[in-house]
């Protein structure tokens, strides 16, 4: 992850507010309400909007707390936190040095670049890549146009859609829908309960899928409604566990102990170093193979 302060070292001229309602300014923050159109340009101090927003260029900020209605003409850099419930919608990009935290509709026109941990409640769409130092937890619809990268801890409840590779680096846990179009890569462990389509590769330390005894009711119903609720285009590859249920892997399987459960179908190989469990309703293109441990690469 890039330094925000290193990209918005250009320097910024005053924003210029003007707003119906009231406008209140202190030592740190500067607090509007009702109607208010911001210039683009700098507010060195924390801006919290109540009411509706517009901002007409790019804007910087110590801090940015809106409920309401906020829409940018250009890009928003918070050098502290993000907060919004109700509306927000940027053109350009949106990069924040602390936590951020949505209720409400998102709509993001470029890349997402924050420096802490990432809540969103309601629909969460970014048109551009995604980034982020620490934890990340959606709820609702939520979208990703571009490479999606988080470092911390992601849970995932609704639907998760990235359009390109997501990698989860400190582990991923979703009940819902996934969808990703390139690679999952993790370095810790991946629990996808309640249907997913990956498009690339699944990758981390150990990997469930399908698996857990307890469900939703969207989870019920898709895990009913299909024959094979999650779909692996690319390859499994678990550096200790794979446990797969109802779920279609195109490429192989890969782990030290490796599970086929119930009307699993993998029509790649299948390679353990430990131990192999097969239910009876799995369909497998030929046997599995046992490796050496030195062997389990991907």
């Amino acid at each position: 992850m890039e330094n925000t302060q290193e990209k918005t070292s250009k320097s910024y001229e005053r924003a210029l507010i003007s707003s119906a309602g009231s406008l209140r300014e202190s030592d740190t923050e500067v607090k509007v309400s009702g109607s208010a159109s911001i210039s683009g340009g700098e507010i060195p101090k924390q801006l919290r909007i109540s009411g509706s927003g517009r901002i007409e260029g790019d804007l910087r900020c110590q801090g940015l707390k809106s409920s309401g209605s906020l829409q940018s003409a250009g890009s928003i850099t918070s050098q502290g936190y993000v907060k919004s419930s109700g509306s927000f919608k940027t053109e350009g990009s949106l990069q924040g040095s602390a936590d951020a935290k949505f209720s409400g509709s998102v709509r993001i026109g470029q890349n997402v670049t924050i420096v802490g941990s990432v809540k969103s409640s309601g629909s969460f769409k970014v048109d551009g890549e995604l980034d982020l130092g620490n934890n990340a937890k959606f709820s609702g619809s939520t979208k990703i146009g571009g490479e999606t990268s988080i470092q911390g801890f992601t849970k995932a409840s609704g639907s998760l859609k990235i359009k390109s590779n997501l990698q989860a680096v400190s582990g991923l846990s979703t009940s819902g829908f996934l969808g990703v179009d390139g690679n999952v890569l993790s370095q810790k462990d991946v629990s996808i309960l309640g249907g997913s389509i990956l498009g690339g590769n699944l990758v981390a330390e150990n990997i469930d899928v399908g698996t857990r005894r307890w469900y939703s009711f969207l989870s019920l119903t898709i895990s009913s409604a299909f024959k094979h609720p999650y779909k692996i285009q690319g390859s499994v590859f678990g550096k200790n566990k794979v446990d797969l249920t109802k779920t279609l892997v195109e490429g192989n399987v890969k782990g030290f102990d490796v599970k086929i459960g119930r009307k699993t179908k993998v029509n790649g190989q299948i390679y353990f170093v430990n131990s192999i469990k097969v239910k009876r309703s799995a369909k497998l293109s030929s046997d599995p193979i046992r490796i050496k441990p030195e062997e389990l690469k991907l």
